[in-house]
């Protein structure tokens, strides 16, 4: 896959990329979860309560970050990494010294804009703007940061807590993220040598300087788009803040779900790796609309299933969709917007995962809630994947269809005119 000359050539801002997304793991649900109940004992709450602060906190931040999400494409990387980095240290230390409930939706505000919110967007948006022949191998790349942080974060946060409580834990990690950030911006990142790579001519969908965030939403290409993000990130969110539910309905042991993440994060390592090269050869437009039908045939699996072994299938699946999801839509909003402006785009899809994120669990509660059981959820959920994969077959030109149409004519014929032959001799 040509992975080994690519990184030896471009292992600082690589490495980069990597930290980013890898360090936005301590703004990810999978990692606050750990937090949630030292909350809940320490403020005497419901879990109603704390999901509704933590879906307030996470609707502002998606409402949020397309304006602040633009600017990485007028600032220079190195201060607004550095801003970035700043309000997730405030917030970090916020949540520790928290003593009134108000204070938390703060907190959480502050981890989840900067944290899953900008880490994520400095990431994804550096390898896009600043790679050209191998951008499909940078973001995959960089979207290995994920797993790495699902497979490494949540042991270490809770090593932590076990050793200093959860208050002191959030200042040792609020210390770590402020020393590991800077350093590296200033012995890896030289910004006099990175260069935006824009191709040369104009297509139609590219953005201009005064594009506004309102004319990209109404874009066929924005309006193409973000169903796909959507869906993702509310159906996964959803399905993983219920698993320990959706394991008590099935009769699994929680060992068994835990395992199953494991197999998650490597399928999705494994698809990101595989992703690259192949958006690289062919463009992530070819792939767009199929990378999502292995996501509906785990769902398809987990509800048709009972036995436990489903959850491998389910988990693998689940993490190949997610892989390839994260590689392909970074790098199709590129190919279809264009690199010189891809901040502005790049924020509102973030945006858009943001506060899905925030939907997913709450949609899945209010299901649960009303008396339905998972199976109907589960129902739902293949239901909604088909419709969003059947538009994005929207990509493929008119010609393209009538191109397949004449092939598919042409194959029958021939088979008719075999058949005969055969019959007549």
């Amino acid at each position: 896959m040509n992975y080994i000359p690519f990184i030896k050539a471009n292992s600082k801002l690589l490495s980069f990329g990597l930290l980013m997304t890898c360090l936005s793991g301590y703004g990810q649900t999978y990692l606050l979860a750990l937090y949630v109940p030292f909350l809940i004992e320490e403020f005497s709450l419901q879990n109603a309560q704390i999901s509704i602060y933590y879906m307030v906190a996470t609707i502002a931040s998606a409402l949020v970050l397309p304006q602040l999400g633009k600017l990485i494409d007028t600032v220079r990387l190195k201060p607004y990494t550095l801003v970035s980095t700043f309000v997730f240290v405030v917030a970090m230390v916020t949540m520790s010294y928290v003593q009134h409930w108000f204070v938390i939706v703060l907190a959480f505000f502050g981890l989840r804009i900067a944290g899953q919110g900008l880490f994520s967007h400095i990431s994804m948006t550096s390898m896009s703007k600043y790679f050209d022949k191998g951008r499909g191998k940078a973001i995959s790349l960089a979207s290995l940061g994920h797993p790495f942080g699902q497979a490494i974060l949540p042991v270490m946060v809770v090593g932590i807590i076990g050793l200093v409580g959860w208050r002191a834990s959030l200042l040792v990690n609020a210390g770590l993220v402020l020393v590991i950030v800077p350093v590296f911006l200033y012995f890896f990142i030289n910004e006099d040598k990175l260069v935006i790579h824009e191709k040369s001519g104009k297509n139609k969908n590219e953005l201009t300087k005064n594009v506004s965030s309102w004319q990209i939403m109404k874009s066929k290409a924005f309006l193409l788009l973000a169903p796909n993000m959507f869906v993702l990130s509310f159906t996964i969110t959803g399905l993983f803040f219920y698993q320990f539910a959706i394991a008590d309905f099935k009769d699994w042991s929680l060992q068994w779900m835990a395992i199953g993440l494991t197999f998650y994060a490597i399928a999705g390592s494994v698809a990101i790796l595989f992703a690259g090269p192949l958006i690289d050869k062919y463009t992530a437009r070819r792939f767009f609309p199929f990378y999502l039908i292995p996501f509906m045939i785990a769902i398809g699996f987990i509800w048709i299933f009972p036995q436990s072994w489903v959850i491998f299938p389910y988990m693998i699946l689940m993490g190949v969709s997610a892989g390839l999801g994260n590689a392909i839509m970074s790098a199709l909003q590129v190919e279809l917007f264009g690199a010189s402006y891809i901040g502005k785009v790049r924020s509102l899809f973030a945006s858009i995962m943001v506060l899905s994120s925030a939907v997913g669990p709450a949609v899945y509660g209010i299901v649960v809630d009303a008396g339905y059981s998972f199976d109907m959820l589960f129902i739902f959920s293949i239901i909604l994947m088909f419709l969003v994969i059947a538009q994005s077959f929207r990509i493929i030109p008119n010609f393209t269809y009538a191109k397949m149409k004449y092939k598919f004519k042409n194959r029958h014929r021939r088979f008719d005119f075999f058949h005969i032959f055969n019959l007549k001799h």
